[in-house]
């Protein structure tokens, strides 16, 4: 385990330390996570189970702004929680927990697809609803909740991991 380092109360907290604030009345300090950090590094979270980096989503407008986050080979399922493959976990509460979409490489036709998880919000590419899978292009902008996403392509029809 890593060592956290404790932030003074009323400081504003820096990415990956934990938020120290007095309890009501009893003279204890509480020590919790900060309110839209990512509770698990997601570089470190992908590259657990999904192979070489095949893309990004970088948050451009939002909660998170300027944080990007990897995608891998196959199914990235992206939800606000831990648990999902791509944790978009910067405080926008209307991106649902757990699969509110999917980002799909396919390594065999080197192609993305924008997929629709369990998200009872709409996800937008382009500016239109996803209703159903749609093949996606580098440089795609995807909005969810109150967060905008560009898509970066590595992989594709010109070069893959497997050349």
């Amino acid at each position: 385990m890593g060592t956290t380092l404790i932030e003074e109360p009323g400081r504003f907290p820096s990415k990956g330390t934990t938020l120290v604030t007095p309890a009501t009345g009893t003279g204890t300090r509480l020590a919790e996570p900060v309110a839209g950090m990512p509770a698990q590094d997601n570089a470190a979270r992908r590259s657990e189970d999904a192979g070489p980096v095949v893309g990004w989503l970088v948050v451009v407008d939002g909660p998170g702004k300027g944080r990007s986050i990897e995608l891998g080979y196959g199914m990235n399922i992206v939800g606000r929680l831990p648990g999902n493959r791509v944790v978009l976990g910067f405080g926008d509460d209307q991106i649902s927990g757990e699969d509110h979409f999917r980002v799909a490489y396919d390594g065999t036709h080197r192609q993305f697809h924008l997929v629709p998880g369990r998200g009872t919000n709409l996800v937008y590419l382009a500016g239109s609803p996803l209703l159903s899978p749609v093949l996606m292009e580098a440089g795609s902008e995807i909005v969810v909740g109150a967060t905008r996403l560009r898509f970066m392509a590595l992989c594709g029809k010109d070069w893959d991991w497997a050349n």
